[in-house]
């Protein structure tokens, strides 16, 4: 069970990059999930058939406790339309942008677009966090996206390599785009939102609030489709539910209340080496001297984005 307070929140900031770490391990298997559910599931319906159980749970876990109950209450007077935008952005605008540009877009350059979000971050926490971002840290986002371009352009697995967006790809190329642009205002939204409240309050009310415009899409034909689902379909989406969306949502604004938004952002780089690996683990896809390299860029840089800074006083956490 996860953390239901702000004051049991408390994680140093290494056990809080080991859970981004473990978030990844999380987040790079799910594409394998959505690649299944998309042929039974349109890009919307998809959206809601993962997002609905994930309310219910999330709403029930908020109401069946006083103390969950008044934190909520007071969250939604306080911050509702912080809530409503990290609902919206966090929840229909990534995943909906995702799901419908990768269906268009040569994974390869998905895969690059996808993680633009640290780059979209750094430019967002600036002006609107107003947060400090050390020249190593910039320099270690672009070092980090350098490898993941050679990973992707030449040592990929499963992922096809890089090339150019034809006309007709160029419109859901600019819609996948969106993706990550959304995914970094939901991080700077709610790194904003975590100062003062629970990662978990503020994790489930926005993933409750933004599943409710999702219910326009519930009809006679998509319960039809989930009842005569296989048991696989039901594996792959019990995996993105509760997995991706109830743990892994949880440890995105965890971090986001321990570390900088940048700092949290740059983690995004691992999902694509990892997600290969895993592809070369469990589908023994071919592992290439190219993907050692750029994947050995991709750590370097995110080591680099993570290092603490030396003040006059020693180490601190920027």
């Amino acid at each position: 069970m996860v953390p239901g307070s702000g004051s049991r929140d408390r994680f140093s900031p290494n056990v809080v990059r080991a859970l981004l770490i473990a978030l990844f391990v999380i987040w790079s298997n799910s594409f394998t999930a959505i690649k299944h559910l998309r042929q039974i599931f349109s890009p919307a319906d998809l959206v809601l058939a993962r997002f609905l159980p994930v309310s219910i749970i999330c709403l029930l876990y908020l109401l069946l406790d006083g103390k969950r109950r008044r934190e909520s209450a007071a969250l939604l007077r306080s911050s509702w339309v912080r809530l409503v935008a990290l609902g919206l952005f966090g929840g229909i605008g990534y995943n909906f942008f995702l799901y419908l540009g990768q269906s268009e877009i040569k994974p390869g350059a998905a895969a690059l677009l996808t993680t633009l979000a640290p780059l979209f971050t750094l430019l967002l926490a600036i002006p609107l966090l107003k947060e400090k971002v050390p020249a190593r840290r910039i320099a270690g986002i672009i070092i980090a996206f350098i490898g993941l371009y050679i990973v992707v352009g030449w040592g990929s697995v499963g992922l096809g390599k890089v090339a150019g967006i034809s006309h007709a790809e160029a419109k859901y190329a600019l819609i996948l785009a969106l993706a990550p642009l959304s995914w970094s205002m939901y991080t700077i939204i709610g790194k904003d939102l975590v100062k003062h409240h629970s990662p978990v309050t503020v994790t489930y009310l926005a993933l409750i609030i933004g599943t409710i415009p999702l219910l326009v899409r519930v009809d006679a034909g998509f319960f039809r489709t989930v009842a005569s689902m296989h048991h696989s379909y039901w594996i792959a989406l019990a995996y993105l539910s509760l997995l991706c969306t109830i743990v892994g949502f949880w440890i995105w604004v965890v971090g986001l209340k321990h570390l900088p938004a940048t700092s949290v952002a740059s983690f995004v780089y691992l999902n694509p080496p990892f997600a290969a690996f895993f592809g070369w683990l469990l589908f023994k896809e071919e592992i290439t001297l190219m993907f050692i390299l750029g994947s050995a860029v991709v750590l370097a840089g995110l080591y680099m984005a993570q290092l603490r800074a030396e003040g006059p006083r020693g180490p601190k956490n920027d």
